[in-house]
C-alpha cells in the first residue's frame, strides 16, 4: 500500500460508512449532539496544488475539511496569485481554510494572531478564523483562543483520538482502523496534502517539488526582468507537477 489519492477517498469512504459527520474547526456544534464528529485537517507544508485536488475529492463526498496554509512556507509563495485562487477555491467549495502559524514568526499570543489573520483577510484573501501550528510547542498544546480557533485546543484535539501521515508514514492507518471498530465520539486527522499525490518515494517527492519550484522562479524572472534574463533562463510551458 502506497499514498494516493484514492487511498484518500477509500479513508473517506470508511469514515463516512462507520457514521461519521465531518466538521469545520470554526463550526459551533450542538451541544446536544449525538453524532460522531471527524475533523479532517490539512497543514499545507508543501503543496497548495495537492490541498485543491483533496479538496476536491472531500467535496464530491459530501464532506468538508480543514485547510491551514503557512505564511512563510519556503516551498510555495502563499501570496502569489495561484495560492490564493486556491484558497478561494476551497473555501468557496465549503471547506474552512486558515493560517498554519509559525511560533517562530507570529509567537503564539492571540493579539498579534488575530491581527495577522484579520490583516490577510482584509489585504489578500478572506480566510476563516481558524489556525494550526506549525511545529506546535507545549503551550499552545490544549490552549483555547477567545479570538480563533486552535487546532491543538482542548475542544477539538486530544491525544488519544488524533493520528497523522506524519514522516510520510502510513502508520496512522492502524489507529483509523480502530477509531472505525470502536467509535470514539470525537477524532482528529491530520493528513499533509502533499504525501498524497501518488510519487514512488521521497525521493520522488524531492524532484517533483525542485521542479516546481524551479520553473515557478523561471517565470517570475523572465516576467519581471525579461531583458536580463531573455537567453539565460527558458520559461517552459509546462508546469504538470504532483506538489
Amino acid at each position: 500500500m502506497q499514498f494516493s489519492y484514492e487511498l484518500f477517498g477509500d479513508i473517506l469512504d470508511r469514515l463516512l460508512e462507520a457514521g461519521y459527520v465531518f466538521e469545520r474547526f470554526d463550526r459551533a456544534l450542538d451541544p446536544n449532539n449525538s453524532k460522531k464528529i471527524v475533523y479532517l485537517r490539512h497543514d499545507v507544508d508543501i503543496s497548495p496544488r495537492s490541498a485543491l485536488v483533496m479538496g476536491e475529492i472531500t467535496a464530491a463526498k459530501g464532506a468538508v475539511g480543514n485547510h491551514f496554509f503557512q505564511l512563510n512556507a519556503e516551498t510555495y509563495n502563499v501570496f502569489s496569485d495561484h495560492t490564493l485562487g486556491i484558497i478561494k477555491e476551497l473555501r468557496g467549495m465549503g471547506h474552512c481554510v486558515g493560517l498554519h502559524i509559525d511560533q517562530n514568526l507570529n509567537g503564539d499570543e492571540e493579539a498579534p494572531i488575530a491581527q495577522t489573520i484579520a490583516w490577510f483577510s482584509e489585504y489578500c484573501t478572506p480566510i476563516d478564523k481558524a489556525i494550526s501550528f506549525h511545529r506546535p510547542t507545549e503551550r499552545v498544546l490544549g490552549h483555547e483562543y477567545k479570538s480563533f480557533i486552535n487546532a491543538y485546543g482542548s475542544s477539538v484535539f486530544q491525544p488519544d483520538s488524533y493520528a497523522a501521515d506524519s514522516r510520510r508514514s502510513l502508520d496512522f492507518l492502524a489507529k483509523v482502523d480502530s477509531w472505525i471498530l470502536e467509535g470514539p465520539a470525537q477524532v482528529q486527522l491530520l493528513l499533509h496534502p502533499e504525501w498524497w499525490f501518488p510519487h514512488a518515494d521521497a525521493h520522488d517527492v524531492w524532484a517533483d517539488l525542485r521542479a516546481r519550484r524551479e520553473w515557478e522562479l523561471a517565470q517570475y524572472v523572465t516576467h519581471n526582468f525579461k531583458k536580463v534574463f531573455e537567453g539565460v533562463v527558458a520559461a517552459s510551458v509546462d508546469d504538470r507537477f504532483g506538489v
